[in-house]
């Protein structure tokens, strides 16, 4: 199998927000050569691509009526978008597929295009109502960009630059994978196994010669008069950051080596380690940029067989995933410092050491030490 990491679900945020997005000329979604576009598909014409370079892979392709994206000021009703549906093989091959023959080997290209879906189903499997999208080219499979989180009921444009040399050494299709987050297991050989076959839709999808970002140009320090008065500086006022702003949901980051993915405008989920230790401590906030979030979640699976003697779990955690510590074989000492934990998966701890001491809040020490051996820990477990 290829190696798929979600090493930054969304690092790819830093987008080419490409507006309008308007079908100009020379036919059905076409667009004139000079500038630049070899593709631009609104589907408000009721076309799917042109020259069938735009086709469904073992899935059916069909424009919907009154349905669109909100990322290029719509308001999701007042156009047409591509639904995906009926996907009879697995994610990475039943799927939204694009001919890549106008495409030259050596030129640098960007890649931009709208997801949306609305399920939710498998909400209690992976504790998320996130999918993965993933572009790859075919038959190499050269995996193009980086894999980004789409959640349940909103838009998200996803936009990526390219070069098919240096993606993969033969290419026939672009295709764009929806999959549940389980690729963000450690062990390549379980990632992505569960079959993914849901509806979801495109928007906006186009393919443009890429453009260097221009250059900044530095501004000149202003010249101090020499007649100016010294005066106090003023007092700084408390910098607010505006509730809108913030880093986008799907990032991911490293603070002392272990990788946190943000899930909404105040919270993360612990993803796993970048830097396998044997004392775990989970803290109750963290700081991914200048932005401070709780740490609400442990992902699935995510310190899963790793050698852990130690572990603390902070205040703000409300679940932990299924098999988020199984086979921590050494893993013999739990401090929970939480008191909003509602949900323990499936196999959590199972496998961890057979003698294994948790220390929890008072009034949760009953109602934990059910849940933990619910989840596989050791009958024996001691809980103080």
């Amino acid at each position: 199998m290829r190696k798929n990491v979600l090493k930054v679900f969304a690092a790819s945020a830093a987008l080419c927000l490409v507006s309008g997005l308007a079908l100009v000329n020379g036919g059905a979604g076409t667009a004139k050569a000079d500038d630049g576009v070899i593709c631009s598909y609104d589907f408000n014409d009721g076309q799917i691509g042109a020259d069938g370079d735009i086709f469904g892979n073992s899935a059916k392709l069909e424009i919907v009526e009154g349905m669109n994206s909100t990322k290029d000021g719509g308001n999701g009703t007042d156009g047409s978008c591509v639904k995906v549906s009926n996907r009879t093989g697995y994610w990475e091959n039943s799927t939204f597929a694009y001919k890549v023959d106008k495409l030259n080997r050596e030129d640098r290209y960007t890649l931009t295009f709208d997801v949306y879906h609305d399920n939710t189903d498998k909400e209690d499997t992976y504790n998320t109502t996130n999918r993965a999208v993933i572009v790859h080219t075919m038959p190499d499979w050269g995996q193009i960009g980086q894999p980004k989180a789409a959640f349940s009921g909103s838009w998200v444009r996803m936009s990526v630059d390219f070069a098919l040399k240096d993606v993969a050494t033969n290419n026939d299709f672009i295709y764009i994978e929806f999959a549940y987050p389980e690729a963000t297991d450690k062990n390549e050989n379980n990632a992505y196994k569960d079959k993914n076959t849901e509806t979801f839709y495109i928007d906006n999808f186009s393919v443009k010669k890429y453009v260097a970002p221009a250059e900044e140009t530095a501004i000149p320090e202003p010249t101090a008069s020499p007649t100016a008065a010294p005066t106090a500086a003023p007092t700084a006022a408390p910098i607010v950051i505006p509730e809108d702003e913030g880093l986008e949901v799907g990032y991911e980051d490293v603070v002392k080596g272990v990788t946190y993915k943000v899930i909404s405008k105040d919270a993360v989920t612990v993803v796993g380690f970048d830097e396998a230790k044997s004392t775990l401590t989970i803290p109750a906030t963290v700081m991914l940029d200048e932005f401070t979030y709780k740490v609400t979640a442990i992902n699935a699976n995510a310190f899963k067989g790793e050698d852990i003697k130690s572990l603390t779990i902070g205040a703000n955690v409300k679940t932990i995933g299924k098999a988020a510590f199984q086979k921590c074989t050494s893993l013999k000492k739990i401090t929970i410092k939480s008191s909003a934990i509602k949900t323990i998966g499936k196999n959590a701890f199972k496998s961890t050491a057979k003698k294994v001491t948790v220390k929890a809040p008072k009034a949760k020490k009953a109602a934990y030490k059910k849940m933990l051996i619910k989840a596989g820990i050791t009958k024996k477990v001691t809980v103080k």
